[in-house]
This record gives structure tokens, C-alpha cells and sequence, in this order.
């Protein structure tokens, strides 16, 4: 049997038991004693467990995760546990990508470049578990500061980039969770929801393009920026995998597939657009050079370009749009995705714009469709009301449901004489049969507005004010 004793001079406990006829301690630390008890109890179900050679209940089990990982460590060296397996960042970095199969190469390369980041910074032998909050806090402030690896003039990452990249090293450290690796996430409480940026929202024109396409060196080229511009595809997910077979010039309709979105199943993964009536002659000149389905297979892609390794896409589109006289827009091919949909929403109703674009509503509205200075302007304008031009538009008119209101009133209460009108010193309450509720005559007095009667809604409540029920009742 195992018992507890506090030690001399400390305010900690230590715990001791009988091997045979060895006896062996551990030291538990500062507790209160009913924790220490509780301690003791399951101490002695390890030891019986062990002797016993049974299996450990679930209950034991779920208690022993909870344990502080010095106490752990010593059941462990005692046998009464088994040894915890135990991570560095660059085993748990290998094993999540191992482990990450059947995600998009998109995705792929995001996950080994955060873990590359995480690795640049802890360093890849750093155990997982003593990587605490405020190391994560401090990753993502460097992050955000010297995390650019990709733009050699400067360093900086934006707001978005540094959130997606939060994201992704929260999953990796929740993965570690799931597998019993960790008891908690450094990661947890940190902002990873992407946000709208205005700021590097801009509106390309056809005009524009039309000016990048007339520099473009060759029929692929020319095709690939109007269908960029004109489509809106996810670029370069999206291109890479459209094949001629999936554009049909004759009814005018193209399959794109979404690498990006294709775990949601359906239109998320493969969806239909329409061929505008601008791209058909870029596309029909490109299939006449290129004779899908003569001189090429139909699963050939249309924009070998955008799949092979050797053109960076995003270098090669900058370098035309240089060289057609313009400034290169903030976000190369999102700016294009954005523009077209601007468009579309204008003339097309939303949910065929986005099916057309693979997401929904609500992300149109906030990531995609942009606020249009010309739009503001046609609207200041022209009229955005319809005016019924019979109406009189006279002051007699009160312009509301109760109809008009003129010296000879025609309500309940009859006629006001002049007599009768020099006698009013209090405010009158009448009953309406309008949704209004009541309606008061303010101090109408004798030659005062042409003997005409104002009147102003009060409000829906239809008891009286207090100072007037007096009157009433007389």
C-alpha cells in the first residue's frame, strides 16, 4: 500500500510504497492535500494495473493525459505509464505533409512553406510541446515583418497573407492534438479569418487589356489575358487543368475544373460558364493554330504556358503589362477575377454570376464585387424614383394616407366655425380611422395660417397624455 507524507520544511508531498521489500518514493510538489489524495488513489489503481496486467480503464487513462509532464515523466520512469511519444517541430512538420494526400498543390505548397517558416524560426529539433503561446504570438510578428521570401525588395507580408499563414500553423499544431501529441494549441486565439482589403481592390478595363493583349508575343498569349480577363478563372489552379475537350466553341459553354474547391463535391468542383462573345475570337483563332482533336488530343491543354515550370506567369504578365504603358494593379490576376464580376453582376443575376465563378453570394459581395465611381456618378443623375404627375403638389396637400386637410375639414367632429376657432386654447384630441393613431390640433388661434388646420402625428399609443385627459372627459 502506498502513502503520502509532507516533507519536512516544504510545502510539497511526497509519496512512498513497497517493491517487495524495497521501499521507493517520488516527490508529488506543492498540492493541496485533497489533490494529493486524489493522486494517491489512482497511484495505487497504476500499480495495480501493472501488477495485474490487465488493461488501463478509460477513466485512469483520460486522468493520466491531464497529468503535468514532470509528474508524467516519473510514472513513466516507474513503468507505470507508457513513455509519451515525443515530437520536434521538423518530425511533426514531415508527418503532417506526409499525411496530407488529397489536398490541392496549391495547398501542398502553402503547408511546406509555413513549415519551413515555423522551422526558420523554432528550429527543426525544438521539441513541439515547448513551443508556447507567446512563441507563437512572437512567430506571427516576425511573420509579418520578415516573412516575405517570395518579393526580394522588401520583407513585409500583408494583413491577409500573415492570417492564412497563422491559419495553417494552428492546424498543423491542432493535427498534433488529435494524434495525443499536445494537450493544447500555441495557436488558439490568434487571427486567421481573411478580411476584405479595399485598399488593393482595382478595377481593370477591357480597354486596358485590350492594350496588354496587343503587345502579347503569340496566339496563346493573346487568349490566355482575354480568358483571364473574360472568364475569371482561379489562377494558375484553374488553367492548368482545362483541356480542349472541355471547350465546346459551338454551344458556347466551357467546364472549368476547381482544384481548389473540389472537396466540396459538385458545382464546387466542376462547374459551367458561358464563352462571352468577346473571347470566341481569340479562342477560335488559338484552336485553328493549335487543331485540338487533329493535330493534338483533345486532352491536351489549352494554355501549356500556365503548366509548365519553365514561365513564371506572374513575371512573364507584368513584363506586358510594362511593356504595354500601364501600371502593374495590385493583385496581378484576383484584380481581373474581380473586375469581370463587377461587371457581370451589373447586367446577370447574382446566383448565376457566381455559379459562373465557383462561390457564393456572400464572398461576391465582400472579397469580389468593387464599388464603381462611374456607377456613383450615373446615379447622381438620373431620377431613381417614379413622380405621378397628376399629383398636386400644393400645400393644402399633407401628402400622407389621411388624405387631404383643408379649411372645411369634413371630420367627425364637423365644421369649425371662426366663433369656435377663437375658443381653442388647448390641444384637442381627435380620433382618426388611419393607421396613425392620434392626431392634435396645436394652438390654432383666430386669422393664424388662413384658418387652416395643422396637424402632427404623435404616435401610435392611443391613450391620451395625461395633462389632457381632463379635457377630454368635459
Amino acid at each position: 500500500m502506498a502513502s503520502l507524507s509532507k516533507e519536512a520544511g516544504r510545502d510539497s508531498w511526497k509519496l512512498s510504497w513497497y517493491e517487495g521489500a524495497k521501499r521507493k518514493a517520488i516527490r508529488l510538489g506543492g498540492m493541496p492535500k485533497k489533490t494529493a489524495g486524489q493522486f494517491l488513489v489512482k497511484f495505487e489503481e497504476l500499480l495495480g494495473v501493472r501488477r495485474g496486467g490487465g488493461s488501463m480503464p478509460q477513466a485512469l487513462g483520460e486522468w493520466a493525459k491531464g497529468l503535468d509532464a514532470e509528474l508524467r515523466k516519473k510514472l513513466e520512469g516507474l513503468g507505470l505509464l507508457e513513455c509519451k511519444r515525443r515530437l520536434t517541430l521538423g518530425g511533426l512538420c514531415d508527418e503532417y505533409k506526409a499525411s496530407r494526400t488529397n489536398v490541392a498543390p496549391a495547398t501542398t505548397v502553402r503547408d511546406r512553406q509555413v513549415c519551413a517558416l515555423l522551422i526558420e524560426r523554432f528550429g527543426a529539433d525544438r521539441l513541439i510541446e515547448s513551443i508556447t503561446v507567446r512563441d507563437a504570438e512572437e512567430w506571427v510578428r516576425w511573420l509579418a515583418a520578415e516573412g516575405n521570401k517570395r518579393d526580394s525588395e522588401r520583407q513585409t507580408l500583408q494583413g491577409n497573407t500573415v492570417r492564412r499563414r497563422t491559419g495553417t500553423a494552428r492546424q498543423i499544431f491542432a493535427t498534433a492534438i488529435r494524434w495525443e501529441l499536445l494537450k493544447g494549441n500555441p495557436f488558439d486565439g490568434l487571427a486567421t479569418t481573411v478580411r476584405e482589403n479595399r485598399e488593393r481592390q482595382e478595377f481593370v478595363t477591357w480597354q486596358n487589356i485590350l492594350k496588354v493583349i496587343k503587345v502579347a508575343p503569340t496566339l496563346e498569349w493573346k487568349a490566355l489575358i482575354a480568358f483571364v480577363r473574360l472568364v475569371g478563372p482561379r489562377v494558375p489552379s484553374e488553367l492548368v487543368g482545362l483541356t480542349w475537350a472541355d471547350v465546346d466553341l459551338v454551344s458556347k459553354r466551357i467546364v472549368i475544373k476547381s482544384p481548389k474547391t473540389k472537396h466540396h463535391g459538385g458545382e464546387h468542383a466542376v462547374r459551367s460558364c458561358p464563352i462571352f462573345p468577346e473571347l470566341v475570337p481569340y479562342l477560335e483563332k488559338l484552336s485553328e493554330s493549335v487543331g485540338p482533336g487533329v493535330m493534338v488530343p483533345l486532352s491536351s491543354p489549352v494554355f501549356p504556358v500556365a503548366c509548365g515550370s519553365t514561365v513564371n506567369l506572374r513575371t512573364a504578365f507584368s513584363r506586358l503589362i510594362v511593356l504595354a504603358g500601364l501600371s502593374v494593379w495590385p493583385k496581378l490576376f484576383v484584380n481581373l477575377r474581380s473586375s469581370r464580376e463587377t461587371e457581370l453582376l451589373a447586367v446577370y443575376p447574382v446566383a448565376d454570376v457566381c455559379r459562373w465563378f465557383g462561390h457564393s453570394p456572400a464572398v461576391a459581395a465582400r472579397f469580389y464585387a468593387q464599388s464603381r465611381g462611374e456607377v456613383a456618378d450615373r446615379a447622381a443623375n438620373e431620377s431613381t424614383l417614379k413622380v405621378d404627375e397628376k399629383a398636386d403638389n400644393d400645400d393644402d396637400l399633407a401628402g400622407t394616407k389621411m388624405g387631404t386637410i383643408s379649411d372645411e375639414t369634413g371630420t367627425k367632429t364637423g365644421s369649425i366655425t371662426g366663433d369656435q376657432e377663437s375658443s381653442i386654447e388647448h390641444h384637442e384630441c381627435l380620433d382618426t380611422q388611419g393607421k396613425h393613431g392620434r392626431l392634435m390640433a396645436r394652438d390654432v388661434k383666430k386669422g393664424s395660417h388662413d384658418g387652416t388646420l395643422q396637424w402632427t402625428i404623435l404616435d401610435s399609443n392611443q391613450r391620451p397624455p395625461r395633462c389632457q385627459r381632463g379635457a377630454l372627459t368635459n
